[in-house]
């Protein structure tokens, strides 16, 4: 199984051959509450990664579907695949230097310290009700119900601190255009640059296995 340590090493040197690609500054965002929640998304972006005193950024392509499935996938020179994690919501599938690794969610051996019901929410900017056993969990959200911040703490696990901003109205949903994960080990911000909400997407582009032998599987 490939450490932690080397997958963002590999992952990191991809992304600065790849050649960093500039953040659009913030307008204004949307008042009043969203006429329609995004159970899916397909997404562009820029993604920038730190971990010690190490930056990296590069593109990425993004799918989500409510409530557990994700694929970030990122790019590096060529088009070619640099990274990519996913979830059916059942396993989390980790692709980096060609080699897939699979966990249950729930594994203490998973390298990420966010659920999938998590991630799903901060991609698609969708309302994210936690189980009421669950402690440690803060969240705050502005006047239109927008969530801008979510923490967890759990025992024997590094904490988790979500930020939300830059909300941007895409045919009627909110959708925040810039993400930033802080999980203890890694800063990673994820700045969309495209995003289409509630697009059909195929089951098996959210499980790895189905696509282990085919190389780069960018989304359009």
């Amino acid at each position: 199984m490939i450490s932690g340590k080397r997958l963002f090493s590999l992952l990191a040197v991809f992304l600065i051959l790849s050649g960093c690609a500039a953040m659009k500054p913030a307008g204004e965002e949307p008042l009043g509450p969203p006429k329609l929640t995004a159970s899916s998304i397909r997404a562009r972006a820029v993604v920038e990664i730190k971990k010690n005193d190490l930056t990296a950024a590069g593109r990425a392509a993004i799918l989500a579907k409510a409530p557990g499935s994700f694929r970030i996938e990122v790019f590096g020179p060529f088009g070619l695949t640099a990274a990519l994690i996913a979830s059916d919501g059942q396993k989390l599938f980790v692709n980096s230097d060609g080699q897939i690794n699979e966990f249950f969610w729930g594994d203490p051996e998973i390298p990420y310290s966010f659920e999938a019901e998590e991630v799903v929410s901060f991609l698609t900017g969708a309302p994210y009700t936690p189980a009421l056993d669950i402690p440690g969990v803060n969240a705050s959200r502005d006047e239109w119900g927008r969530l801008r911040e979510y923490s967890r703490a759990a025992e024997g696990r590094d904490g988790l601190k979500v930020t939300l901003g830059e909300y941007r109205e895409v045919n009627g949903a909110h959708i925040p255009f810039l993400i930033r994960i802080e999980d203890g080990k890694r800063d990673l911000t994820i700045k969309y640059t495209e995003v289409e909400i509630n697009p059909l997407i195929e089951e098996d582009l959210f499980r790895l296995e189905a696509h282990s032998d085919e190389g780069s599987k960018e989304v359009d």
